[in-house]
């Protein structure tokens, strides 16, 4: 039984838990079997929290869970079910369960008082009390749906990067893991996204229709955002691994196409900036830079040619970036809208929910949107949610400057791709960004030196 038990644990540990759990999620996102895989997945998981002694096991699941819901599944509305909702909450305090007795069990292996080492912990702290203060004082509007949604933010951004501080061992190897737990999501997302092109969008006339493009989880700005943030992941690894550099950085221009394919303008302006930086970085830092040299030279005349000879076809496919240009698609006037909300209740907002002229995302569930973090705050924060997201952002900028390393650098500018791509969108309010942006965060400032 004790061998089982340390088979079971190496291999939650190991390199290919990842892989596996990958595996299973594509595979129930593709045939849209998410009850087979998403058991498999959880049972892997309350297992580990009871054989595992720190939670770097649990980074994939927590990371690619939701990316196995397809759009078949979603559409049918079955997820939305009362059956559904009822088994949500059970597997929800089941697990809660075991992760509080996870800290039991393994309460000397986890130091709770290393929290106070980190250098995130005050910017953290207000962020999370503008969240649950959003709507104060403005009695008329206010709903409960505000204190639950901030308590949902809190847990995506705060209390995950407060559990894995205390409860995951960060070193070289545990770093790296991290980074190949993100390339695989970044990959899997772009299988997704070519598996959906062959079997689910649609086009008219060889032009990509934009709405259909949705894979279950996301639609097309969610899913650009995605790659836009994982983007540098990938020249992560075509910097630092000598034998397979080439690999990952042919696997990033694959991911940038997807973007592109995606037709999200910010994500895909957004990209364009963050892969030049990244090609750069890999021309002149790590271990490949004359083989990475050659590659961007190459890859640069090769996609120069290609859209000259290509041009009519690639313009009929991405039509829709032609025919709307940088029309604002109506943003300027929710800014202003936003604004005007701010106005009424400038100190802690006027609430989440408590503004019923804006759109719904696909999941109505989620807040209303001002498509831009800075408008959403102070609509809905107001200036005490700003001021806390500026010193927030304050300490992480500090804290990746003075990282000084490709890893911090790389790390540094997957955060940069979700802050500009979330000026123009809803991404940093959509929980599972989040879960990547405080992993990431806890990973750094853990690892940083005092």
């Amino acid at each position: 039984m004790v061998k089982i038990l340390n088979k079971t644990r190496e291999f939650l540990n190991s390199f290919y838990f990842p892989l596996t759990v990958f595996s299973l999620v594509l595979i129930s996102h593709t045939f849209s079997i998410e009850l087979l895989g998403a058991s498999i997945i959880l049972f892997c998981v309350f297992i580990g929290l009871l054989i595992c002694d720190d939670l770097k096991f649990i980074i994939s699941p927590l990371l690619m869970f939701i990316f196995a819901f397809s759009q078949k599944s979603i559409s049918s509305g079955k997820f939305f079910s009362d059956n559904y909702i009822i088994a949500i909450v059970i597997l929800s305090c089941v697990l809660s369960l075991l992760l509080f007795t996870h800290f039991i069990i393994y309460r000397k292996h986890i130091n709770f008082k290393s929290i106070f080492n980190s250098k995130l912990l005050i910017g953290y702290l207000l962020i999370c009390l503008s969240f649950l203060l959003n709507g104060l004082f403005s009695f008329e509007n206010y709903t409960i749906k505000n204190l639950l949604y901030a308590l949902i933010l809190c847990l995506s951004f705060v209390f995950v990067f407060f559990v894995f501080y205390i409860n995951f061992n960060v070193n070289e190897s545990s770093k790296k893991y991290v980074f190949f737990v993100l390339y695989l999501l970044s990959l899997l997302i772009t299988i997704q996204m070519f598996i959906g092109f062959i079997n689910q969008f649609r086009f008219n006339n060889g032009e990509i229709i934009k709405e259909s493009i949705m894979l279950g989880w996301g639609m097309w700005n969610n899913i650009g955002g995605m790659l836009a943030l994982l983007l540098p992941i990938h020249f992560y690894f075509a910097s630092t691994i000598k034998r397979f550099g080439v690999f990952f950085y042919f696997s990033g221009v694959i991911s940038y196409i997807a973007i592109a394919l995606t037709l999200s303008r910010s994500s895909l302006l957004v990209s364009s900036l963050i892969i030049v930086i990244c090609a750069l970085i890999s021309c002149f830092h790590g271990k490949n830079k004359k083989t990475n040299r050659y590659i961007t030279i190459g890859i640069s005349i090769l996609g120069l040619l290609g859209l000259i000879i290509l041009w009519d076809k690639i313009s009929n496919i991405l039509g829709d970036y032609l025919s709307r240009g940088l029309d604002d698609n109506g943003r300027f006037d929710i800014y202003r809208y936003g604004l005007s909300i701010f106005a009424e209740n400038p100190i802690f907002g006027h609430g989440f929910y408590s503004d019923y002229k804006l759109e719904h995302t696909f999941i109505s569930f989620l807040p209303f949107r001002y498509h831009n973090t800075v408008i959403q705050l102070l609509a809905t924060c107001g200036i005490f949610g700003l001021i806390s997201y500026i010193f927030h952002r304050f300490q992480t900028i500090k804290l990746i400057v003075s990282g000084k390393s490709l890893y911090s650098t790389y790390a540094g500018l997957c955060i940069l791709a979700l802050i500009m791509c979330s000026l123009l969108d809803n991404h940093m309010f959509n929980i599972y960004p989040a879960f990547v942006y405080s992993i990431i965060f806890a990973t750094i400032d853990k690892s940083h030196p005092t």
